[in-house]
C-alpha cells in the first residue's frame, strides 16, 4: 500500500516512531484506536508488524472508509471501520468498548480547538489505565521573530529530500497561509490538554513544525 500523503518527505520517519511505538507498547492481541483513519494506511503498516491487534478506524468520508476496507481486507476480521465526526458533540460515539491504544495522524489541525479537547477526553475515556495515546500533528507556529529559524529547517529539508515541506515569505505570510480548516494547536495546548484529561506527556519527536506526541492515561 502507497502513502496517500507523500509531500510531506519527513512523514516516513515519523510515522515509523508512531508505529514502532504502538508496536512495542500494545500487549498481544490488544485494541486499538485510529480518529481519522482516512484510508487505513497506518493502520497498514501497524498491522504488518502486529497481525494479532484489532484495529478501530474512524473517518467521516464514507470513501476514505470504503478504501480503508479494501486495502485492511486481509485482517478483516479484526478490523473494524465506522463513520464518524470529531467536530461534533459526541466525536466517538462509533467507538464501543475499551481501548489498549489510540492514536491520530494528521487529523488535528483540521478540528476546532474545542473539538481537538473534547476528542482528547473522549479518548482518554476509551482508553485502560495505562493505555497510550499518540497524536501526530502540525504544531502551529508563534514566536515571530523566531521564523527565520523555522524557514533554514525548511530549507534544509528541501536540500536533504529534495521536496519542501512548507515555504513562506515571512511570519505574516505563514499566518496568512492557515485557512480555516488549518488550525494547527501549539505545542503549549498539547501540554496543557493532555494533561487535564489525565494523560502523563512527552514529546516524542518533533521535526520542521510537525510533531508526534505522547500521553499515557492514568
Amino acid at each position: 500500500m502507497q502513502d496517500p500523503i507523500q509531500r510531506h518527505p519527513t512523514r516516513d520517519e515519523q510515522l515509523d516512531v508512531l508505529v514502532s511505538t504502538l508496536a512495542d507498547m500494545v500487549p498481544q492481541g490488544g485494541r486499538v484506536l485510529d480518529l481519522g483513519c482516512g484510508t487505513g494506511y497506518v493502520n497498514w503498516m501497524l498491522l504488518q508488524r502486529r497481525g494479532d491487534l484489532h484495529l478501530t478506524g474512524l473517518d467521516f468520508k464514507p470513501e476514505s472508509l470504503a478504501e480503508a476496507a479494501t486495502a485492511l481486507a486481509p485482517w478483516k476480521d479484526q478490523v473494524t471501520l465506522a463513520e464518524a465526526d470529531l467536530m461534533q458533540a459526541e466525536p466517538l460515539a462509533a467507538a464501543t468498548g475499551t481501548y489498549d491504544a489510540a492514536f491520530t495522524a494528521l487529523v488535528f489541525h483540521d478540528l476546532t480547538d474545542e473539538a481537538k479537547q473534547a476528542a482528547i477526553r473522549a479518548t482518554a475515556d476509551r482508553l485502560k489505565p495505562g493505555g497510550t495515546f499518540l497524536v501526530y500533528d502540525r504544531v502551529r507556529l508563534t514566536e515571530g521573530p523566531c521564523f527565520p529559524m523555522q524557514q533554514a529547517i525548511w530549507n534544509r529539508i528541501e536540500r536533504i529530500h529534495g521536496v519542501a515541506m512548507r515555504s513562506a515569505d515571512d511570519f505574516a505570510g505563514y499566518e496568512a497561509d492557515l485557512a480555516s480548516n488549518n488550525r494547527p494547536a501549539r505545542l503549549a495546548d498539547y501540554f496543557a490538554w493532555l494533561p487535564e484529561a489525565g494523560f502523563s506527556t512527552q514529546l516524542l519527536h518533533l521535526h520542521g513544525n510537525v510533531m508526534l506526541m505522547g500521553g499515557v492515561k492514568a
